[in-house]
């Protein structure tokens, strides 16, 4: 039996007509009314005692927004106003990039696994209990991790007179270490060899 040739081929394009807007996944996980914990842990097996839950207390999340630009105005704000966020109000504050422990965490480290450690150990909150909330507790390390994978390269510039410089990472001196990537420093002392010599910044 032969094929018929693709020019053959008759392709019919049926009309498709939506009968009212399709909601969108924020808009359908807003209109839901979770379970109580407890009853979820009953659910699935879990005695009350075997169900881990982070308990937040919101009063006591440390990890703010971050913006390049230094606006005063913005170092305590309200969020959680619209009526969407079910009266999750909250003061908080935007930090100036340099200043994120994030930047501390980026120029102390020595390679992509060191770096996704060192994200997981971050303290975010406590517990109404007093207990520490990290990065790792809300499952948030791999994502830190794969978001700053490319900004773990340091960047190969040059001054005015050519000579080679590697410009990467700076948190702020007042709040932290004030230096220069280690990376980058490890990179430079590797290209100079035993005989050259490396200027480093640090305060």
């Amino acid at each position: 039996v032969e094929e018929a040739s693709k020019s053959d081929w008759k392709i019919k394009f049926l009309p498709l007509t939506l009968c009212e807007p399709v909601p969108s996944d924020i808009k359908v996980a807003r209109s839901q009314t979770p379970k109580p914990i407890t009853q979820l842990a009953n659910e699935i097996g879990l005695k009350g005692t075997e169900f881990s839950r982070l308990d937040i207390d919101p009063a006591t999340i440390t990890w703010n927004r971050v913006l390049d630009t230094n606006d005063r105005y913005l170092r305590k704000i309200t969020v959680g106003q619209s009526a969407t966020e079910k009266g999750r109000v909250r003061e908080t504050q935007f930090d100036i990039s340099v200043a994120s422990e994030v930047m501390a965490i980026l120029a102390l480290t020595t390679s992509l696994a060191d770096m996704k450690e060192r994200l997981g150990k971050m303290v975010v909150a406590t517990s109404h209990s007093g207990q520490p909330v990290t990065a790792d507790d809300l499952g948030v390390t791999g994502a830190m991790a794969v978001l700053m994978r490319d900004a773990i390269k340091p960047n190969l510039m040059q001054t005015l007179e050519g000579n080679p410089v590697f410009v990467h990472a700076g948190p702020f001196a007042n709040i932290a270490h004030g230096n220069s990537s280690i990376l980058s420093d490890q990179i430079a002392l590797k290209l100079v060899g035993e005989t050259g010599v490396v200027v480093t910044e640090a305060m």
